[in-house]
C-alpha cells in the first residue's frame, strides 16, 4: 500500500484528535493544503493559472484527490486566514488563478518523518509476528490493506460507481491487531491509520446530510447485541445507533419474526448452557461468552428471552411490526431466499432475512436508489459471527451502483458521523475507532472459525474425555489456537477422541504447550522491537524538542533583528526627512529667486529712467519737475508709464506676494516638487 497515503491517514487523524476543528471535518484538510502551498513556494512555484495545479501537488503528496469545488473553498479559507492589508501571502483570483509569496508552513515536517518511522515499524512488527507464528506472506503491507478494509465497505455506499471488494483472508492481520491491543504504543498507530482512512472518505466521496425520515429495521444479531449478549463493543455501537436515531427522528422497528428468531436462539443457548465451555472461549461474540462475562445463568437467559419483546418496546421504544405475512409470501419464492439458503445456517434464518429485504423494498416504494442520503429505510444488522453473516456478502458488488437493503451498524455509524453534524456531536472519532476496529477484527476472526457444530462436538469430547487431566488454562490455549487457525482440522481431533481418548488428551496437551511457547516467543521477540521503536520515537521527539528550541532562538533573534532594523529604518527616515526638507527649501528659494530677478530688473529700469531725467535736466531738480510735467501732458508717454506700472504691480509684486504670503500657493508648489529616491521615506 502507498506509504504516502498511510502517512496522510496518520496526519488526518492527528489533526482530528488535536481538537482544532472549528467548522467541521473540512478543517482537517486545511493544514494539508497549506503544506502543499508551502512545498510549491519552496520549489519556486509562485503562481498558477488554475487550482488544478495545486490539486496535482496534493495528490502527489498525500495520494488523495480533493475535488476542485471543495479545494476552492479550502483555498478561500486559507486566503482569509493568511492575508493582511500589507502582506498577501496567498491570493486566489476569480478565474481560479493563484499566486503564492513568501509562504512557509513546516509544522508537520518532523511529524511526517515520525509517522514514516512508526508506519515502517508496524510493518516490521507484523513481519516478525508472522515469522514467530510460522506464517509466510507475499506482502507484509497487507496489514495496512486490512486496516483500510473498512473504508472500502464505506465507499460501497458512498460511491456512485460499483466497487469490487476483494475477498481475502485477513485472519493473521486481525490476530496481529488483537494481540497489540494490549500495547498502546502500537495500537494507537493502528487506530490513527484506521481513523484516517475513514476521514479520507469525507473528502473523496459525497457525504451529504441524510434525511430525517428514515426507518431502521433491526436484525436479530442487532437485537442480541443491544441487550448485551455480544461483545461490549457491539452493545455500545448498537445502543449508540439507537441514541442517534432517536435524536434525528428516525423510526426504529423490528419484525415479529425477528423477535421470534431471537427468542429461539436464546432458548437454544439456554438448553445447552451447562454443556459449553470451549465455545465461549473460541468465540468472544458468542452468547455464552457474554453470559460468562456478565455471570448470567441458564435461568437468566430464559428470563431474557421471555421478556425480550417488552424490553424492546418499553425500554428502547422499538416498534414491533405485527403482520408480516405479505412479506413472507413474497420472500418464499424469491431469488434472495434461494441465495441466502447457501449462506445462512438454516432455511428459517434465510427466509427471515429475505422477508426483511422485501419489507425494506416496499418502504422504498420498490425504487432503486443510488445516493445514500436518499435512502429512507435500512435493514440494520450487527453481523459479526459467521452464523449471522449478512446478505450483502452474497453480492460481491453493489449492482449498478444501487444501494442494497442491508447495512451494518458500524458502517452506518461511520457515515452518520461523516455526513451528519448532529451525529458528530453525539459520537466522536475515538468511539468510531473503538467500535469499528473491534468489529473489523472480530468479524474477520469469526469468519475463519470452524462451523459451530464442529466446535460443539469438540467441546463435548473435551468434557467427556479430559476429565481433570486438562486445566481451564490449557483448554483456553487450545481455544486460542482454534480461533487463530493454528488448529485447522478439528474434525480430525473429534475422530481421535472417538478412537482413543488418551491420544486425544495428549494431542490437546501438545497443542496447549505449542500455544504457550508461541505466546512466550512472541512476547520476548516483539518486546525488543517495541523497545527499538520507543528508542527511535524518543530520538524523533528529542529532535523535535531541539528543533523547537532552535526555532525559538531563531524567532527571538529574528525579533531582535526586526526591532534593530526598525530602529535603523526610523533613523534613516529621520535623516531622509531632514535632507528632503532641505531639498524642498532649496527648490522654494530657487522658485522665489526668479521673482526677485524680475523685481530687480524693474527697479534697475526705473533707476535708469530717473537718472536719465536728471541728466537731461543738468541735474537741476526744478528742470526735472518741468520735464515730468511735460511728459505727463504727452498722452503716449503717460500711457506707457501707466502700463509699465500696471505690469510691475500685476506680475512682479503679485509674484513676490504669492511666493511669500500665499500659503496655498506655496503648498501647491511644494507638492509638485519631484523628490529623488534617495530622499524618499523607506516603507518597511
Amino acid at each position: 500500500m502507498d506509504k504516502n497515503r498511510l502517512i496522510t491517514y496518520s496526519l488526518l487523524a492527528h489533526i482530528n484528535n488535536s481538537g482544532i476543528l472549528v467548522k467541521g471535518l473540512m478543517d482537517i484538510f486545511v493544514p494539508l493544503t497549506k503544506r502543499a502551498l508551502s512545498k510549491m513556494n519552496k520549489e519556486g512555484i509562485f503562481s498558477g493559472k488554475n487550482i488544478s495545479e495545486i490539486q496535482k501537488i496534493i495528490i502527489e503528496l498525500y495520494t488523495i484527490d480533493i475535488p476542485v469545488p471543495v479545494l476552492r473553498n479550502i483555498l478561500k479559507q486559507i486566503s482569509q486566514d493568511l492575508n493582511t492589508e500589507d502582506n498577501k501571502k496567498f491570493v486566489l483570483y476569480n478565474d481560479d488563478a493563484f499566486s503564492i509569496q513568501n509562504y512557509v508552513f513546516d509544522e508537520f515536517e518532523l511529524l511526517v518523518e515520525e509517522k514514516k518511522i512508526l508506519i515502517n515499524e508496524v510493518e516490521n512488527l507484523f513481519k516478525e509476528f508472522c515469522k514467530v507464528s510460522n506464517i509466510q506472506k507475499e506482502e507484509y503491507s497487507s496489514i495496512f490493506a486490512f486496516i483500510d478494509k473498512n473504508k472500502v465497505s464505506i465507499t460501497k455506499y458512498l460511491s456512485e460507481n460499483s466497487v469490487q471488494e476483494e475477498i481475502e483472508d485477513y485472519s493473521t492481520e486481525a490476530q496481529f491487531i488483537d494481540f497489540f491491543k494490549k500495547i498502546p504504543k502500537i495500537y494507537n498507530i493502528i487506530k490513527e491509520l484506521y481513523l484516517g482512512s475513514i476521514l479520507s472518505t469525507y473528502i473523496e466521496y459525497s457525504t451529504n446530510p441524510i434525511k430525517s425520515e428514515v426507518e431502521l429495521l433491526l436484525d436479530t444479531n442487532f437485537i442480541i447485541s443491544l441487550i448485551d449478549l455480544n461483545t461490549p463493543e457491539s452493545t455500545h455501537s448498537c445502543r449508540k445507533l439507537i441514541e442517534i436515531a432517536k435524536h434525528n427522528g428516525y423510526k426504529l422497528s423490528v419484525l415479529k419474526d425477528t423477535i421470534e428468531e431471537a427468542k429461539r436462539l436464546l432458548l437454544r443457548r439456554a438448553e445447552y448452557f451447562n454443556e459449553s465451555f470451549l465455545t465461549k472461549k473460541v468465540n468472544p461474540e458468542d452468547i455464552y461468552n457474554a453470559c460468562d462475562r456478565r455471570n448470567l445463568t441458564k435461568t437468566d437467559l430464559e428470563a431474557i428471552a421471555d421478556n425480550l419483546q417488552n424490553e424492546l418496546n418499553e425500554k428502547y421504544e422499538i416498534y414491533i411490526v405485527p403482520v408480516t405475512n405479505k412479506y413472507v409470501n413474497k420472500a418464499k419464492f424469491s431469488k434472495e431466499y434461494k441465495n441466502l439458503k447457501e449462506f445462512r445456517n438454516s432455511n428459517s434464518a434465510a427466509l427471515h432475512d429475505a422477508t426483511a429485504i422485501y419489507y425494506v423494498r416496499e418502504k422504498r416504494e420498490n425504487k432503486r436508489i443510488k445516493a445514500f442520503e436518499n435512502v429512507n429505510c435500512w435493514f440494520v444488522n450487527n453481523a459479526i459471527n459467521s452464523e449471522y453473516n449478512d446478505f450483502s456478502q452474497c453480492e460481491k458488488v453493489f449492482k449498478n451502483g444501487y444501494q442494497p437493503e442491508i447495512i451494518k451498524v458500524d458502517i452506518l455509524l461511520n457515515i452518520l458521523w461523516l455526513s451528519n453534524p448532529n451525529a458528530g456531536k453525539q459520537i466522536d472519532g475515538d468511539e468510531i475507532v473503538n467500535v469499528g476496529l473491534s468489529t473489523l477484527v472480530s468479524s474477520t476472526l469469526n469468519e475463519s472459525l470452524p462451523k459451530n457444530a464442529i466446535i460443539r462436538e469438540l467441546d463435548d469430547n473435551i468434557q467427556k474425555y479430559s476429565g481433570d487431566t486438562l486445566s481451564d488454562e490449557q483448554i483456553v490455549r487450545v481455544a486460542t489456537r482454534i480461533a487463530n487457525k493454528q488448529i485447522k482440522d478439528i474434525e480430525e481431533l473429534n475422530k481421535i477422541a472417538k478412537e482413543n481418548k488418551e491420544d486425544f488428551v495428549k494431542r490437546l496437551e501438545v497443542e496447549s504447550e505449542k500455544q504457550k511457547e508461541l505466546e512466550n516467543k512472541r512476547i520476548s521477540q516483539i518486546e525488543k522491537i517495541i523497545s527499538d521503536l520507543q528508542e527511535e520515537s524518543s530520538k524523533i521527539r528529542k529532535q523535535r524538542v531541539d528543533i523547537d528550541s532552535k526555532n525559538n532562538k531563531i524567532n527571538d533573534l529574528e525579533k531582535k533583528l526586526k526591532e534593530a532594523r526598525k530602529k535603523e529604518l526610523e533613523k534613516e527616515n529621520e535623516i531622509r526627512k531632514i535632507r528632503r526638507k532641505n531639498f524642498i527649501q532649496k527648490k522654494v528659494r530657487k522658485w522665489r529667486n526668479s521673482s526677485w530677478i524680475e523685481f530687480s530688473i524693474s527697479i534697475f529700469l526705473l533707476l535708469i529712467g530717473i537718472i536719465g531725467l536728471l541728466y537731461f535736466s543738468n541735474w537741476n531738480w526744478n528742470e526735472v519737475q518741468r520735464l515730468m510735467s511735460l511728459l505727463k501732458k504727452n498722452v503716449l508717454i503717460s500711457s506707457i508709464i501707466a502700463f509699465l506700472g500696471f505690469i510691475f504691480n500685476l506680475f512682479v509684486i503679485t509674484s513676490l506676494y504669492n511666493k511669500y504670503r500665499n500659503q496655498a500657493n506655496i503648498k501647491s508648489f511644494k507638492e509638485q516638487i519631484e523628490i529623488p529616491d534617495e530622499y524618499q521615506e523607506i516603507i518597511p
